[in-house]
């Protein structure tokens, strides 16, 4: 399999993918991190932080794979980081506005579980997508909580140029074992969240601030994830990723999930699940290259593919204004608090595709270059969301 002929190939599949795992994240913030419910209920939703968090690896591995995918030989730097700016930035501000109006209009303290810090460092701090160097839990999980993810891809999009111009010179008979050594580090690295000294944050994930920090939202801690991204791209466009059967994916998901409660706390932050979830992307990819999708290339899909940055950027600010509007210990039914949730979801996902269509999408036509005249772009985006 030739660079050029796969490199211009579309991958809808992986739009309609980002879909998927941008509702995981949502659920996950909907149905626990709002605070909805309480008890036993309450703690059983939690079960969904893994999850949650592996989705967001997802996304990570997912940017790596799409940035070389997309790659052109031709590509300027500025032309580039361009593009990347317009896809992430317009988008961030609007929710970061939206929370910032919150924050001025309401008086109390949102009644969840870990409310986001709202001071006037943790707001700059958003804003400028450095959230995530600075190890203060009100910092890096303050403001739009889930912008921290969007800090780390903006530090992997500014490495990006450098990162393919390396590993492009791998030979291909090499990256299989280039992947392995990210994959056994990806694993390896959340052993050293253990080293943080400090007194667990919540009962729920016993991690302290420092070492959650660090195994979670530090950048370059993610940017492993990103390359294993770029290495499992390269791997496809060369023809030498290796056939890994749908079976052996899922049993390593089961063995992980079944192990969890075993392991050290910081597993449960799913960053481990990067090399699974890298073979389910490669597959994907050649089911799409090789005429083999079915499910995953529908247009209803790829449209809510297309708007799932939307949707994982804004959906924590429309949750923040209706748990306020809830009130403290709302002492809902289960049944009606599930209601909620359902009905959050489905307005997010309404207020995605509205802007995606009427403000992401014009402002990247008018501002980002467009799609170069001599290949199209493939119709999965590589912006990303986070838990």
């Amino acid at each position: 399999m030739s660079d050029e002929p796969s490199a211009g190939s579309r991958l809808p599949s992986l739009t309609s993918l980002r879909f998927f795992l941008a509702l995981v994240v949502v659920w996950y913030h909907m149905s626990f991190v709002s605070g909805l419910f309480d008890g036993s209920l309450q703690q059983s939703l939690g079960i969904a932080s893994p999850f949650a968090s592996g989705a967001v690896s997802g996304f990570f591995v997912l940017s790596g794979f799409v940035l070389t995918w997309a790659h052109r030989p031709d590509d300027r730097l500025r032309a580039f980081w361009r593009r990347r700016w317009w896809k992430i930035f317009p988008n961030h501000l609007l929710a970061w506005t939206a929370v910032l109006v919150f924050f001025a209009v309401t008086a109390t303290e949102v009644p969840m579980p870990s409310p986001p810090g709202d001071g006037t460092g943790a707001a700059v701090a958003n804003l400028l997508l450095v959230q995530g160097w600075i190890p203060e839990m009100s910092v890096f999980s303050g403001f739009n909580t889930p912008a921290w993810s969007i800090a780390c891809e903006a530090f992997f999009y500014a490495l990006f140029p450098a990162l393919f111009v390396v590993l492009r010179k791998v030979p291909a008979q090499r990256l299989r074992r280039v992947w392995v050594a990210l994959a056994v580090l990806i694993v390896l690295v959340p052993l050293a969240a253990s080293a943080f000294p400090g007194p667990d944050l919540y009962d729920w994930l016993p991690l302290n601030e420092r070492g959650l920090w660090f195994v979670y939202v530090f950048p370059p801690v993610r940017l492993l994830e990103f390359v294993l991204g770029i290495v499992t791209a390269r791997l496809v466009l060369t023809g030498t990723w290796p056939r890994v059967g749908r079976l052996v994916v899922t049993a390593f998901l089961l063995v992980f999930f079944f192990l969890l409660p075993g392991l050290p706390a910081q597993y449960a932050m799913g960053s481990a699940m990067a090399p699974a979830l890298a073979a389910i992307i490669a597959r994907t990819a050649l089911a799409d290259i090789e005429g083999r999708a079915r499910r995953l290339p529908r247009p209803a899909l790829i449209a809510l593919g297309e708007a799932s940055y939307a949707l994982y950027i804004t959906h924590f600010p429309l949750m923040l204004a209706v748990r306020h509007l809830i009130g403290p210990d709302p002492d809902l039914a289960p049944g009606t608090g599930f209601a909620i949730v359902f009905g959050l979801i489905g307005l997010a996902v309404a207020l995605s595709l509205v802007v995606y269509r009427y403000f992401e999408s014009p402002l990247m036509r008018r501002w980002s270059g467009g799609r170069p005249p001599s290949r199209p772009q493939p119709a999965a985006s590589a912006a990303a969301p986070a838990s």
